[in-house]
């Protein structure tokens, strides 16, 4: 099983889409989060699951869609049983280059 690790660029994105979507559908809000945390779960037993991140040329650079949002997530490690660090989460309509140099 793979280990999850969240940057903490993941982290505060997690918290400001909660933050967004809580000013007009707390409802929302929790069924999106939750989404994107089975999306994330879903890597610890099958952390190759994603497509490789389009504008990236390494096939260790994945994401998960889950909606409108990008999950982006490196391989780390063992290529047999590699372990997971969550990057960023990003709205499709981001540039998700730019929100990456960003990142930690």
């Amino acid at each position: 099983m793979a280990v999850i690790r969240w940057s903490s660029a993941a982290r505060q994105d997690l918290a400001a889409i909660r933050d967004y979507y809580e000013q007009s559908s707390p409802n929302y809000a929790r069924t999106i989060i939750s989404k994107l945390f089975g999306a994330v779960t879903n890597l610890e037993l099958f952390p190759r699951m994603g497509r490789q991140v389009p504008e990236l040329e390494d096939e260790a650079f994945r994401e998960v869609i889950v909606e409108d949002y990008r999950v982006v997530y490196l391989l780390l490690g063992d290529n047999e049983k590699p372990d997971v660090e969550v990057l960023t989460i990003a709205h499709s309509r981001q540039d998700l280059m730019k929100k990456l140099s960003r990142r930690d």
